[in-house]
C-alpha cells in the first residue's frame, strides 16, 4: 500500500466554523501594533489586534447556553417528530429507539417537522448501548416525497452488507444496495474497499423477527447528509450520505469533493485520538454547522470531520433535518437545538 503524508489542518480551518457563531466584536478604531512582551496600552483591552477584532476574545463554545437557539425537543413527547410509534418513543426524556434481533427495525427514520434549513448550527446529544448505529440527517429530502426538486441520481440495485446486522434478507437488513464507501472515497488506513459500516451478522437469538417491509418504511424514508454516530464508535462524527455517495470519508479527515473525485486535505485526528474524545455507553455532544458548501462535525467539543462539498451532482443545499437508526441497540437523542445562520 503507497504511504500517506500526513497533512496538518491549520486551526483557522478547525475553528472557521465556531466562529460563525460568535457574536461579532464591536468595531474600534485600529491599534498600533504592540511590541513583543510590551505592556498595553493604557485602557487598551487584553489582546488587542489589528482591524477592530481583537485577539484571544473567542469564548469557549457552551452548548448548554441556548440562547438565540430554536428547541426541536421538547424533551417529554414525540411533537414535532414523525416515525413509526412501533419504534420511536420517549425515554429518560430523550427520543429513544431499540432495534433488537426479536424486534428489527431495519434503517429507519424519524422525521422533525419544523422545516427545511439550509445554514445552520445544529447542537445534541446522543447516546448508545450495544452495535447500535444511526445518526442526525440534515439537508435531507423525503424519498416518497415527487415534489423534490433535487434529488440523488438513481442507482442501480446491488448485493452487499449494510450497516445493519444480517445482510441482505436478514433480521435487521438495511436498504439494498448496502452502504459502502463511495469509489475513490478516502478510507482509513487498511479499511476494505467499500466495506459498510456494520457487522454482516446480527446477534443470535431464539426468535428473530422480521423488520419493517419496504413499503412500511417508504413514508419516513430519507436520503441526504447525515452525522453518523454508534455505539462503538467505529463512525462517529462521519459525515456520511444516505442514498447518495454512503461512506465519503471516515472520521478524522478534511475532504473536498469535486464533480466525480474526492480528496484527503488532511488528516484532524487519528482513531486513538478519536476514542480518546467518544464517552461510551454516555452522552455525546454533537455540533453540526453548515454554511454553503462547507459542513464541519465536532463531538465533545473537538472537530472530527470538516468536508467541503463542490460536487453539483449531489451537494445540497437545503432540506430537512432527521434521527436515524440501524442495527441493534438503544440510541438516546436529547438537548437538539438549532440555530440558523
Amino acid at each position: 500500500m503507497k504511504a500517506t503524508k500526513t497533512i496538518l489542518i491549520p486551526v483557522g480551518i478547525c475553528a472557521a466554523a465556531l466562529v460563525l457563531l460568535m457574536p461579532s466584536a464591536r468595531s474600534q478604531a485600529p491599534a498600533a501594533p504592540a511590541q513583543a512582551g510590551a505592556p498595553p496600552a493604557p485602557g487598551a483591552a487584553p489582546g488587542g489586534g489589528r482591524g477592530g477584532f481583537l485577539r484571544g476574545s473567542a469564548v469557549p463554545f457552551d452548548y448548554a447556553d441556548n440562547e438565540g437557539w430554536q428547541s426541536l425537543f421538547d424533551g417529554q413527547t414525540m411533537k414535532g417528530w414523525d416515525g413509526d410509534p412501533r419504534f420511536w418513543s420517549i425515554k429518560d426524556g430523550a427520543i429513544y429507539v431499540n432495534p433488537t434481533c426479536e424486534k428489527p427495525t431495519g434503517t429507519i427514520y424519524t422525521i422533525w417537522t419544523g422545516g427545511a434549513p439550509a445554514d445552520f448550527a445544529l447542537k445534541y446529544e446522543l447516546k448508545g448501548t450495544g452495535n447500535i448505529n444511526g445518526g442526525m440527517q440534515f439537508r435531507s429530502y423525503m424519498t416518497a416525497d415527487p415534489n423534490v426538486e433535487f434529488q440523488y441520481p438513481a442507482r442501480p440495485a446491488r448485493g452487499g452488507a449494510g450497516r445493519g446486522p444480517g445482510g441482505p434478507g436478514g433480521p435487521g437488513a438495511g436498504a439494498p444496495g448496502g452502504r459502502g464507501a463511495v469509489a475513490g472515497a478516502a478510507g482509513a488506513p487498511g479499511a476494505a474497499p467499500g466495506a459498510g459500516r456494520g457487522p454482516g451478522r446480527g446477534p443470535a437469538c431464539a426468535n428473530p423477527g422480521t423488520p419493517p417491509s419496504a413499503a412500511e418504511r417508504a413514508k419516513w424514508d430519507m436520503f441526504g447528509p447525515q452525522a453518523d454516530f454508534d455505539g462503538n464508535n467505529n463512525f462517529s462524527g462521519m459525515f456520511y450520505e444516505q442514498g447518495g455517495r454512503g461512506i465519503i470519508s471516515m472520521p478524522g479527515h478534511a475532504i473536498l469533493a469535486e464533480a466525480g473525485k474526492v480528496r484527503d486535505l488532511g488528516v484532524i485526528a487519528d482513531k486513538a485520538t478519536l476514542d480518546s474524545w467518544f464517552k461510551k455507553d454516555d452522552y455525546n455532544q454533537f455540533l453540526v454547522v453548515t454554511k454553503g458548501n462547507t459542513t464541519s462535525i465536532y463531538m465533545n467539543g473537538h472537530l472530527t470531520t470538516l468536508f467541503i462539498d463542490n460536487d453539483p451532482t449531489y451537494f445540497r443545499s437545503g432540506g430537512k433535518i432527521g434521527l436515524e437508526v440501524e442495527s441493534t441497540g438503544e440510541q438516546f437523542a436529547r438537548n437538539i437545538y438549532l440555530k440558523r445562520l
